[in-house]
Parts: structure tokens; sequence; C-alpha cells
């Protein structure tokens, strides 16, 4: 069964993968990820951080090691997926464009 996804967690997807992008550091290490000043910051739940941040690794946008003391997360980097996925998804106005044109795909 396919899980079916709503427009605002695309905006946390988004705003979460673009957050990481910033934080990342060359070369690659992990890096402490404070889910819950990361949820104040992007204006989610702690749970949303970490079911975003879950959802990211799992479709290869982005390396962990992952859940730290159930609380925390371990990133490390974007993948070459993920640093695709940004350059993409930066743009504003490119963003909207692409939510407008597959909001129905959406809404099924």
């Amino acid at each position: 069964m396919t899980r079916k996804f709503n427009g605002g967690e695309f905006e946390a997807l988004r705003a979460l993968l673009l957050a990481l992008e910033d934080v990342q550091r060359s070369p690659p290490e992990p890096i402490f990820v404070a889910v819950g000043e990361l949820a104040q910051i992007l204006h989610r739940s702690r749970p949303e951080i970490i079911a975003g941040l879950d959802t990211l690794a799992g479709l290869n946008f982005i390396e962990g090691p992952g859940v730290y003391r159930e609380r925390d997360w371990l990133f490390r980097r974007l993948t070459r997926r993920g640093a695709a996925l940004a350059d993409l998804i930066r743009d504003p106005v490119d963003w909207k464009r692409a939510l407008d044109a597959y909001a129905p795909f959406f809404a099924r």
C-alpha cells in the first residue's frame, strides 16, 4: 500500500531538506540534530521532524546514522540524490509550480 502525502507534508520535507543542506559539513561528519530546536525553527512538532528525517533517509536523500537516544538525530550529509533534489526545489517559485502541477496526484 502506498502512503498518501498532502501538500503540508511536502512543504515540511522541503524545509527540512534545505535546512539540513545548510548545516552539512565537508568532509561529511555526523552532526547532532537537536530535533526540538529544529521543530521550533520549522514550526513543526518533534514527531513530524523525526518522521521527516526518517522519510528523507528512507528515500535515500540523506545519510544518518539516524535516531540518537530516541529523541534526536545524527545527520551526516545529503546524498547525491538529496543534493539534486535540493537544487530542484530551492527556488520557491519553481517549488510552487511543481506542487500546483502535481496537486491532483496528491489528492488521490
